[in-house]
């Protein structure tokens, strides 16, 4: 049906999406926000560039981005950079074998619901760190604990004598 890397694309590409309006997105940031090893985040982010889904900004504040808008590009755009499209003719040679009709039927209502949705369709835009909800406080008013005492102590046998 579909490769585990193609999914893996997918929620890549919506997180992408989702967290797009806030700021460029690191392979950090997507790598530990969808549970993903950093070598396999890159791996599947170089190919959304190769396909012209994604851009990526170097230096400091960057990261990633979709390349255009959310609304235009569908599911099926990126599943297509990673999924074969089988036509099924060398494994059913004959022309009204019947899993070669559920299989060509199965490929293209797969097909059809994923060119019915866009990246924006399926992003839910995600808060930034730093956003306070008070909304979301409920009825407990709770204070902030007070910052840990540090005993002021030196590290190191060096640092002794300037204690004293």
């Amino acid at each position: 049906m579909i490769l585990k890397k193609t999914a893996k694309a997918v929620d890549i590409a919506v997180f992408i999406t989702a967290r797009a309006s806030v700021s460029p997105v690191t392979t950090e940031d997507i790598a530990s926000g969808l549970s993903l090893s950093s070598s396999y985040t890159e791996s599947i982010l170089k190919d959304l560039r190769e396909a012209g889904l994604i851009r990526a900004h170097r230096g400091p504040g960057g990261g990633y981005q979709i390349r255009g808008n959310p609304e235009d590009i569908l599911l099926w755009d990126v599943v297509k950079h990673f999924e074969e499209v089988h036509s099924f003719d060398t494994l059913y040679p004959e022309v009204d074998h019947p899993m070669k009709g559920l299989e060509v039927a199965i490929q293209d209502q797969l097909r059809s619901l994923l060119q019915a949705q866009t990246l924006a369709d399926v992003a839910v835009p995600i808060m930034p760190s730093g956003a306070k909800v008070t909304a979301m406080l409920g009825q407990f008013r709770l204070k902030p604990l007070p910052p840990p005492i540090m005993p002021k102590a030196p590290n190191s046998v060096f640092q002794l004598s300037m204690m004293l």
